[in-house]
């Protein structure tokens, strides 16, 4: 028997797919927190430490590679039974795998060491794998889209898509693709970590007892948790939900400010707690404490999605076309399976007309990559997207500025 793992690594998540090469089909699949994390949050704090920290490169590299074989092992596989390896990342997370500093990233013009796939044997890139397995790792596009967005665009077929096809995933680096007949613009948005829970007061990843959703009705606050056990902290579709159920119901205004006590007409103000730096709203009460969202965290998430709007916005001019334009929606990630369409209307980032056209993709990355296991003709399509593919950058976009600022309030 011959088989194939694919990866998809993420700044905050490794994900696998076990894939038997004959018969093509995926086998079972599996995730661990990326243990880079101990590092900084987000890919700017992972260069900083490789730029500060004599060693911090090896030990990245190799808290990676741990959590891979981790992944593998936990498979029950026979290392010797392991063929190929493909792996789709960002452009950092790429970059710290094959032990290759990110630093040039860290600084204008943010400009990637490689770009094109890298082929290399297995084992002597530390994979847990027969002898003479190989290890295929994605191409770049560039800056700060990485293998992880040619994965997707692969597997959603962006590079044969006709119509306007706008392609998001949204995560501490939301990445961005737009199709139109005239090719494919990509850019990254650095929205931070607050989709997956990062930089939020009760915030946690999506597992048993994270707040995935909620409902106000009148005076009634209705919570939905992973697993269907009693609530523990929010994840990323949580707060979304939450933020978008505050302001339909008034406790919060289109600034993103917590209303007082004394604002609020229904019995919803008795869950507000009034502070000295602005005001939280209780969301549940256990017997562990409390959950709450405070004046803060709205903050947080309005500068993630502030970042992330405004990043289509750039493209969208760049392809000069107007949002009702776009013909599908493909939400990508983790984070796009448990949120609830209209949420994403309420609070501005998707606009009303694109409700009917979203397709949750799931993790289209390692989709992509499972693709390049079975297929050397995926192989080439992946090296031809990357190639041809525009990366628009961001930073220092006086468009993407005024646009930043535009899309700071909820609209």
């Amino acid at each position: 028997f011959m088989y194939g793992i694919a990866f998809d690594i993420g700044t905050t998540t490794i994900a696998a797919g076990l894939v038997d090469l004959k018969k093509r089909n995926t086998i079972a699949e599996a995730s661990v927190p990326n243990p880079q994390t101990r590092f900084g949050n987000d890919v700017i704090s992972r260069i900083e430490a490789v730029a500060k920290t004599p060693n911090a490169l090896a030990e990245m590299r190799h808290a990676a590679l741990t959590a891979c074989n981790k992944l593998i092992s936990g498979f029950g596989m026979d290392a010797e039974k392991i063929s190929k390896i493909a792996v789709a990342g960002n452009s950092v997370m790429e970059h710290i795998l094959l032990g290759i500093s990110p630093e040039p990233m860290g600084r204008i013009p943010f400009k990637t060491a490689f770009k094109e796939a890298r082929v290399l044997k297995a084992k002597e890139a530390g994979f847990n794998a027969s002898e003479n397995a190989s290890l295929y790792v994605f191409p770049l596009i560039g800056g700060f889209v990485g293998g992880d967005s040619v994965a997707a665009a692969l597997f959603l077929k962006l590079d044969e898509e006709k119509g306007v096809t706008l392609a998001i995933d949204i995560g501490t680096n939301s990445e961005i693709m737009l199709s139109t007949r005239s090719g494919l613009l990509t850019t990254s948005a650095a929205s931070g970590p607050a989709f997956e829970g990062g930089n939020i007061s009760a915030g946690m990843t999506a597992m048993a007892g994270a707040i995935e959703d909620i409902t106000i009705k009148g005076d009634d606050v209705t919570i939905s948790s992973i697993g269907g056990v009693a609530p523990i902290g929010i994840c990323g579709s949580g707060i979304v939900s939450v933020m978008a159920e505050l302001l339909k119901s008034k406790v919060m205004d289109k600034t993103g400010r917590i209303k007082s006590k004394g604002e609020i007409t229904t019995n919803l103000s008795c869950r507000i707690k009034e502070g000295s730096s602005g005001n939280s709203f209780i969301l549940f009460k256990g017997a562990k404490g409390e959950i709450t969202i405070s004046q803060d965290d709205v903050r947080a998430f309005q500068v993630a999605k502030a970042a992330i709007r405004a990043g289509m916005e750039v493209l969208f001019e760049r392809a000069e076309i107007t949002p009702d334009k776009v013909e599908k929606v493909f939400l990508a990630g983790a984070f796009g399976s448990h949120i609830k369409k209209d949420s994403l209307e309420t609070v501005g980032l998707f606009d009303r007309e694109w409700n009917k056209k979203i397709e949750v993709s799931g993790d289209a990355a390692l989709e992509g990559a499972k693709m390049a296991l079975v297929s050397d003709e995926s192989e080439k399509r992946a090296e031809k997207i990357a190639s041809e593919a525009k990366y628009v950058p961001l930073s220092g976009s006086r468009l993407f500025e005024t646009r930043f600022i535009e899309n700071m309030n909820f609209s």
